[in-house]
């Protein structure tokens, strides 16, 4: 097991697995499973291993590719039972290029408590073909996980910051977002100011008549009473929808945010428009830790945009390597249009004249 540096927000893990004979293992064994494997963080002692399992044809018979790769919790001690978000991500190695292919990262939300029940958390239906196995018969597959605990069960810094999003006793401004809805988040200027220059330029003052008709009524939720919140400025992100502000916001609290697989292009635009460096980082990782043969001509296109220059030399070094397995999609069509100098270049890096984007639009609907 490999400790990986942090990409997000906890520490990631690498369990990687070198399965010997592989094709005669398979064929001889009904299930394979993995050597077990520890994990300790942040007072979770956890056990875990990787196994393979088999689907079965029409006619009962057993097939051998795909098979299912499968991630279990062995067993777990903690101190007190907790929810944590786990993510995982499943690898194979390509013996012919000495490249990890990936599949896409899976997320699921488990309760922790002291048990030895085995637990499958997920499973990927994985294909095993000649370019995955060694001289010598092995193959190597690999499994990236991280845990990251909920926030009300960590206590330090960032965690307690982003309680004040929570309850907003002392918040001083009216953030408005959400378009012509115009939802209403109270912040605190002086958070705001201490994160972005830009976003402390954008602070508007609300005048002495203004602030009387400010007062509003807001419900604790912990006491079930009524307090009143005074707005001393303004903020307005009309363009900006509620839940990726909602995620925004944790960032500049917290340096945290917690749905970036689905909302890394959408912050890394925002982290340009408000100068938030930490947040253009952690995009970046996010974007290149997803990599894959049908998004890769998104991230060239978005590396490009945003100036993201690690994000660009991993999409490229990934083209380059993966040329038998890229897609086409009308994002290779676009580039090749809007951007020729990019496309260029990605040819220069591999892909070559056999992978133009000239195609009928029947097989960009594929």
């Amino acid at each position: 097991m490999e400790l990986m540096v942090p990409t997000v927000s906890d520490v990631i893990f690498k369990y990687t697995w070198s399965i010997a004979n592989y094709k005669k293992t398979i064929s001889k064994s009904s299930s394979i499973d993995s050597p077990h494997f520890e994990l300790n963080v942040n007072g979770i002692h956890s056990s875990w291993n990787l196994s393979i399992r088999f689907w079965k044809g029409p006619e009962g018979k057993r097939i051998t590719n795909p098979v299912v790769l499968c991630l279990n919790i062995l067993n777990c001690i903690v101190e007190e039972v907790e929810q944590a978000k786990i993510r995982f991500q499943f690898g194979v190695f390509n013996a012919d290029v000495k490249h990890w292919e990936y599949c896409h990262v899976s997320r699921t939300v488990l309760e922790l408590k002291s048990n030895n029940e085995i637990i499958s958390l997920g499973y990927r239906d994985l294909s095993i073909v000649d370019r995955h196995l060694k001289k010598n018969g092995e193959v190597d597959l690999m499994v990236k996980i991280q845990i990251i605990q909920c926030e009300s069960e960590k206590h330090n810094l960032s965690q307690d910051m982003a309680k004040l999003l929570k309850h907003p006793r002392t918040a001083d401004t009216k953030l408005i977002c959400g378009g012509l809805s115009g939802t209403v988040i109270p912040v605190h200027s002086s958070i705001i100011i201490a994160r972005s220059n830009v976003l402390a330029e954008m602070l508007s003052p609300i005048s002495d008549s203004s602030i009387n008709n400010e007062l509003q009524s807001k419900r604790d939720e912990d006491k079930n009473e009524y307090m009143e919140v005074q707005y001393l400025f303004s903020l307005e992100l009309l363009d900006i929808c509620k839940e990726t502000m909602d995620e925004l916001l944790r960032y500049i609290y917290s340096d945290h945010v917690d749905n970036l697989d689905n909302l890394a292009p959408q912050l890394l635009f925002l982290a340009k428009r408000f100068c938030l460096q930490g947040l253009k980082e952690l995009c970046e990782r996010n974007l290149i830790e997803t990599i894959t043969p049908d998004n890769v001509a998104s991230r060239l296109l978005i590396a490009d945009e945003f100036s993201c220059e690690s994000l660009k030399r991993a999409s490229l070094a990934y083209c380059e390597e993966n040329i038998t397995v890229l897609n086409k999609s009308l994002a290779w069509k676009m580039m090749e249009q809007v951007n020729p100098e990019l496309f260029n270049e990605v040819c220069e890096a591999g892909m070559g004249s056999s992978r133009s984007s000239n195609i009928d639009d029947s097989e960009l609907s594929n």
